[in-house]
């Protein structure tokens, strides 16, 4: 499902929004601005400000295969992946155990 598809249904359905701690969220946000850099930034502004203010650990998690749409138009598909698969430690404790699982089987 499409993530704004997504959150108009989330809408639809109530009023609760997920929000995580903006002192959780802050290492995962500066380590995927990191790993985007200044040329996937000045590729894809609207990724970067989504990453900026995104405000739950879930849609940065999910942001990160447009990152690797982005990354791969500059690095190749192969290194892309891999620093996208980089910042999974960043997401421990944050996120089920299960998304996290699901990531390590890929590899």
């Amino acid at each position: 499902m499409k993530p704004g598809l997504r959150n108009t249904i989330s809408a639809l359905l109530g009023s609760e929004v997920r929000r995580d701690s903006p002192e959780a969220l802050e290492p995962v946000r500066q380590a995927m601005l990191a790993a985007l850099g200044e040329k996937g930034a000045e590729m894809n502004p609207r990724l970067k400000h989504r990453l900026m203010y995104l405000h739950d650990v879930h849609a940065l998690w999910y942001a990160r295969s447009d990152m690797v749409a982005v990354l791969s138009s500059l690095h190749g598909e192969a290194k892309a992946v891999d620093t996208v698969i980089r910042l999974s430690p960043v997401f421990q404790g944050l996120l089920p155990k299960s998304m996290m699982d699901s990531c390590r089987m890929r590899r």
